[in-house]
């Protein structure tokens, strides 16, 4: 089988559960070696490796509360001492609801990781899109969406000279709560898992400052 992501490190936070599951899982399929964050306690992490294992590619789990900007920094220290590289991130903002802001959090993440991720590398962003159900909930939304896609840009530009891309995937789907999955959610999950897999492939290498929306109402 093809696998153009072997002799990859990748990091997933929050892999234990959920889309940083799935994520972890996609990129396992496609050969990287994956590390997944969890918070401590977390009784599927090891489940969670074990599967990524039978992929026949080496996976880790660090019980590192993510959740936080503190989180993202320590486990990206952790994985460097550890093994000496990064090729791509992906944070999951997604399944767990962060403590800080996601545009903070993504600034953080991006920082903690841009002066240490290998040439060519990949930053990959999993977002949720807020609930908006009145005018000025929309308006927050959309002020929120703005500010998150002009760090994605920007953080892109810093970047190019390098070949590090930088992209959002944007879902409506999978809070925290949201266990029971309507069908047309499990066809956007698949969307979503096609879409990072792509980004983090070899042939995304011209994308980059892009936020993809993965919208469930929408779905066929």
């Amino acid at each position: 089988m093809n696998k153009p992501l072997a002799g990859k490190i990748a990091i997933v936070t929050d892999g234990h559960y959920g889309i940083g599951a799935l994520s972890a899982q996609t990129l396992a399929d496609q050969g990287a070696d994956v590390i997944i964050s969890h918070p401590a306690h977390a009784w599927n992490a090891a489940g969670i490796v074990t599967g990524l294992e039978a992929r026949g590619v080496n996976a880790r789990a660090y019980a590192i509360n993510c959740d936080r900007v503190s989180g993202i920094k320590t486990l990206v220290s952790r994985v460097i001492a550890d093994f000496g590289q990064v090729d791509i991130l992906v944070t999951n903002n997604v399944s767990f609801v962060l403590q800080d802001d996601e545009r903070i959090y993504s600034a953080a993440a991006i920082e903690a990781i841009a002066p240490v991720i290998r040439e060519g590398g990949r930053i990959i962003a999993i977002g949720k899109t807020a609930a908006a159900r009145t005018t000025e909930n929309i308006n927050a939304s959309n002020n929120n969406n703005a500010r998150l896609h002009d760090l994605i840009t920007h953080s892109a530009k810093s970047l190019h000279d390098r070949h590090v891309t930088v992209n959002r995937l944007q879902s409506n789907i999978l809070g925290r709560k949201n266990r029971a999955l309507p069908a047309t959610d499990i066809s956007v999950l698949g969307d979503i898992a096609s879409g990072l897999s792509f980004l983090a492939g070899p042939e995304s290498d011209f994308v980059t400052g892009t936020t993809f929306n993965f919208n469930a109402l929408h779905a066929a």
